[in-house]
């Protein structure tokens, strides 16, 4: 179920809603655990029991640690929930990724019959990296004593399963929310921007990114392309993949605070960067900070020297990649962010930016993102290859490319695309415009979710890019 379709707009939201309000006080955490289970388990009711398993084993190590002071315990029960909530997440996102580099392997030897070609596939559950990374938290601050533990399993598992930012994130730590799990206020106020988030949210995702993504997906699937082209698509992509994303993480905003919470603000305007280091504490805010809190500082961070420095920054990011996919493809990207975060580090004071003026800056971060995006987007490594030769002119265009032409530069996805840059580099952030609800800023948000409505009448493209991770 997605937050833009008919189903949750007409139907789940308004009966969640209901009976939330409706639940007295003690009941309300109970209410919305049942709620977010049943929105989790609609496409696949057995994801609910893996979801079930893995609150389990955090709520109970949890317990175990907060019931002692005994360092040894305490260290075994950390150990227990990060290998399991580790091996459960292994298993799903990279069994089938490990099974196929390893037929690769046997082919390329010669030995075929040592392949496992009729070896079963595993499905992903759907937002299993969120709610893992997420319940992983829990455990870690509640053994460094960042956390309280929390004795109420009810109140737990509605913190985990929490349906507004469950399946793509954002990623919330419980020591964010601990306060709100024990006492929110339920506000007009708060109702009343948490809906204008959740209408600008199913504007950008609706009206921005399902058209760029049009775009992106014609010239990501053709063979050669044109260098015009191909710099067209990477940025229809670019324009997709972060519309899609803020969007979600708008509504999932807007719905937190429908509820009561307050969580918080997961995308800065990232490609106003004038660097990658500063883009990525623009971009995914809640898994930037994850990593830097539960990775980057435990490898030892900026405290070991400049190359153990430049070193965890390389290792982080490809483990940010390889957190997003089993791809080599995702791996890359991360080491592309992961060594250029490095290189900018080892430059200091003197940074190559340093003279350039403001808007060159930002240019030159976005080229550098865009060609990392060609990498997260293509769906082999060839095939990145191949559009990144595309891009610098290195290929022919095909016959078709008339053809294709006529399809990607409809006047509608122009518009979408043009308006699209305005919004990113011109038009204040969801966060900001929300901030104070004057009346033409309501009817603004009105009219934007009701041409949102109306376009997903005709609309069959409609996908959530971050479901897959």
């Amino acid at each position: 179920m997605v937050f833009s379709s008919y189903l949750f707009l007409f139907f789940f939201l308004p009966v969640a809603l209901l009976l939330y309000y409706a639940s007295p006080r003690r009941l309300k955490h109970l209410t919305l655990t049942g709620l977010s289970y049943i929105f989790y388990g609609w496409a696949n009711p057995s994801f609910m029991l893996l979801m079930l398993f893995n609150t389990t084993v955090d709520y109970t190590n949890g317990r175990i640690m907060g019931s002692t002071d005994n360092p040894k315990v305490r260290r075994f029960a950390l150990c227990c929930s990060v290998v399991i909530d580790l091996s459960v997440l292994a298993f799903f996102k990279y069994f089938n990724f490990g099974i196929d580099n390893y037929n690769a392997m046997m082919g390329a030897m010669g030995i075929d019959s040592w392949q496992f070609d009729g070896f079963f596939r595993v499905v992903l559950p759907l937002g299993i990296s969120f709610y893992t990374f997420q319940s992983m938290s829990y455990v870690i601050d509640v053994y460094r004593k960042d956390a309280e533990v929390v004795t109420n399993y009810i109140d737990y598992a509605c913190y985990v399963s929490m349906y507004p930012q469950l399946v793509a994130g954002p990623i919330i730590r419980f020591r964010e929310i601990a306060d709100q799990i024990k006492y929110r206020t339920h506000t007009w106020e708060k109702f009343a921007r948490g809906v204008a988030f959740f209408m600008l949210g199913m504007g950008k995702k609706v009206l921005l990114a399902n058209p760029c993504g049009k775009i992106a997906d014609v010239t990501f699937s053709t063979i050669d392309l044109s260098c015009f082209d191909a710099w067209y698509g990477v940025v229809a992509y670019a324009f997709q993949i972060y519309f899609d994303f803020s969007g979600y993480s708008d509504m999932a905003i807007g719905l937190g605070l429908m509820l009561g919470f307050v969580f918080a603000k997961n995308f800065d305007s990232p490609y106003k960067s004038k660097s990658v280091t500063e883009f990525w504490q623009r971009w995914h805010l809640s898994l930037s900070n994850w990593l830097r809190d539960y990775l980057y500082i435990p490898l030892g961070g900026n405290r070991k020297g400049p190359v153990r420095t430049y070193i965890n920054l390389a290792l982080v990011m490809l483990l940010g990649g390889l957190w997003h996919g089993a791809s080599w493809n995702f791996l890359i990207w991360g080491g592309i962010h992961g060594g250029y975060l490095a290189f900018e580090r080892a430059q200091g004071k003197e940074s190559i930016y340093r003279k350039m003026p403001g808007v060159v800056q930002v240019a030159l971060t976005f080229f550098i993102v865009l060609i990392a995006w060609v990498f997260f987007r293509a769906d082999t490594l060839p095939d990145a290859w191949r559009y990144l030769k595309s891009m610098f002119g290195m290929t022919l265009s095909a016959e078709s490319g008339s053809v294709i032409r006529g399809l990607i530069y409809n006047p509608y996805y122009i518009v979408n695309f043009v308006l699209a840059g305005v919004v990113i580099w011109a038009l204040p952030q969801t966060w900001d415009f929300t901030r104070k609800l004057t009346l033409p800023r309501i009817l603004w948000c009105i009219l934007v979710f009701v041409i949102a409505l109306a376009a997903l009448t005709t609309q069959s493209y409609n996908p959530f890019i971050y479901f897959i991770f």
